[in-house]
């Protein structure tokens, strides 16, 4: 068994066949990460036949000015399971990058360890992966707790969405009354290019530690159909004529019930009058708003969304909207938009992290709930491991608080 230098295209054989496979172990990610300062590789690992049986890219990064550190995004391409060749795997891959100066080597395996259920609290249901953990700390990694939600490189905890089966029908009235909503304000999708990505930065950057650059390495690089940029306008006529039509229909209503409690003066009716009283006012306060919207322009981007696209899952990358918009659902309107965009041709809509806090007073319910409403499979990731392969650096790295800014994260949109 010995540890052996690939070409781009011997990895991307391997890996794009892999069970394991994801877009952060191509070449188009690869190149991302070298914008951001990394150097990297493409290793693999044969058996004494030759037979390629694992592989990585390895990304090598200096931290601080002194150390450097070596990271595999969402872990290396192996046979988890296989105890033997994982240790062996270790062994030689320890004794690599001990030999070129490396601290440490981080991995956070795609690995599904549970499912969370909505219906008892989001109590995890833990598989057999689980066991993985105690193999890897008895090969040396340590495993990082999550001090604070989304508190990863990538979100321990994720929701999908099955393209395959997704039902609208089984949605909340409350998500299918948003969803509505959005399209009745003049919401679209539109797909623009690199060249636009300053439009959707402009709109997300108060909530990304990412710069400018990164999304537009991301498009750049996942070229080709592999990623895409998109815009949620808002056409402002769309949006005034709805609102009249609301306004002119809750007037009727707020009429008729004027009229039921002349005739009789009960409670419910009254109840039923303060209501369309608040409906009114609201559609008011959208007519006067459309009115003035329209009078600047009659297009306005307010949200947008980059994704990427690799084997049969789409995975959102960032995501975001003018947070003066929320009374529009921006995000709900770019989920549903999502789901109806990918359908046919994927399997799989990576919506990128859940926060573990799952509480009605937490900072992150609403970044949760517009996930949550559209009924996602919620998994819990196996997280993130350090195989530290220089002790007194490694100690030296934590106590300068480098280890925090260098992988310091934020996934609220």
């Amino acid at each position: 068994m010995k540890i052996l230098d690939l070409t781009i295209k011997e990895f991307e054989d391997f890996a794009s066949n892999h069970p394991l496979r994801n877009y952060c172990q191509s070449s188009m990610y690869a190149k991302v990460m070298a914008e951001k300062g990394f150097s990297y590789e493409y290793i693999g690992y044969s058996d004494d036949s030759n037979n390629l049986v694992a592989a990585s890219i390895i990304l090598i990064k200096k931290i601080g000015a002194f150390y450097k550190f070596a990271y595999a995004p969402k872990g290396f391409l192996i046979d988890y399971y296989n105890t033997e060749l994982l240790k062996m795997f270790v062994r030689d891959i320890r004794s690599y990058y001990s030999n070129r100066g490396v601290a440490f080597i981080k991995i956070n395996p795609e690995i599904i360890i549970g499912e969370l259920n909505p219906k008892k609290n989001y109590t995890p249901v833990y598989n057999q992966n689980v066991n993985i953990i105690d193999t890897l700390k008895s090969l040396g990694f340590r495993r990082r707790r999550e001090l604070n939600p989304l508190d990863f490189i990538y979100p321990r905890i994720n929701p999908y969405i099955n393209l395959k089966t997704f039902n609208p029908k089984k949605l909340s009235d409350d998500c299918r009354n948003r969803i509505k909503a959005t399209k009745k304000c003049g919401l679209s999708l539109e797909e623009l290019t690199n060249k636009d990505v300053g439009m959707f930065y402009e709109i997300i950057k108060n909530n990304t530690n990412e710069s400018i650059n990164y999304y537009r390495n991301i498009l750049n690089s996942f070229n080709e159909g592999n990623s895409e940029l998109l815009l949620v306008k808002i056409d402002h006529e769309a949006y005034l004529v709805n609102a009249q039509k609301q306004y002119e229909k809750e007037v009727e209503n707020n009429s008729y019930w004027n009229d039921m409690i002349r005739e009789e003066n009960t409670e419910k009716n009254i109840t039923e009058k303060m209501n369309s009283d608040r409906e009114l006012l609201k559609y008011k306060e959208d007519l006067v708003n459309a009115t003035e919207r329209l009078r600047k322009s009659k297009y306005e981007y307010i949200g947008g969304v980059i994704v990427v696209k690799y084997q049969n899952r789409v995975s959102i990358i960032g995501c975001g909207y003018n947070k003066e918009e929320a009374n529009l659902n921006p995000n709900y309107f770019i989920y549903n938009a999502l789901i109806e965009r990918f359908k046919d041709d994927y399997d799989f809509l990576d919506l990128n992290g859940l926060a573990s806090n799952f509480n009605d007073d937490s900072v992150y319910s609403v970044y949760n709930n517009e996930k949550l409403a559209f009924n996602p499979t919620i998994y819990e990731f196996i997280g993130e491991f350090d195989l530290v392969l220089n002790e007194n650096i490694f100690n030296k790295i934590q106590a300068k608080g480098l280890l925090s800014k260098e992988f310091r994260t934020d996934f609220r949109n």
